[in-house]
């Protein structure tokens, strides 16, 4: 699992359906969460953890230009080959970002340790934990 130290700086709310931005080194994070009474309620200040899994980060080149909101450029730090999949680790400042490709799309991109890329999550895949 990637986590993240964030603070939550805005939240848009409409019915059940919360969009919740986060500050991040710096960054805005995105996060869509379905409200429920019985769980715990965010605001505005709250430091929270972002978590995602490594299976929904998706890799671009630095220049790729796409409708997702969560896409930061980092380096990559490290390449794990398996089989099937790759494991890309990025930095963002200082916090490694695991990213689990498969190897034809590792090829593809021809990622190499040392190259920045352009690193996606979905909002919705983002979960909020209170510190």
């Amino acid at each position: 699992m990637n986590i993240l130290k964030a603070t939550i700086v805005s939240i848009k709310q409409v019915d059940e359906l919360m969009l919740i931005f986060l500050d991040a080194e710096g960054h805005i994070f995105n996060s869509l969460v379905l409200k429920n009474s019985l769980e715990n309620e965010f605001e505005v200040g709250m430091c929270v953890h972002l978590i995602f899994k490594e299976t929904e980060v998706a890799l671009a080149t630095k220049e790729s230009v796409v409708s997702e909101r969560n896409g930061f450029v980092s380096k990559i730090t490290h390449i794990e080959n398996g089989k099937l999949l790759a494991n890309i680790t990025l930095d963002f400042f200082d916090n490694g970002i695991n990213a689990v490709i498969t190897k034809g799309a590792l090829h593809g991109l021809k990622c190499k340790v040392g190259d920045e890329f352009r690193w996606f999550v979905k909002a919705n895949e983002v979960t909020l934990q209170r510190i």
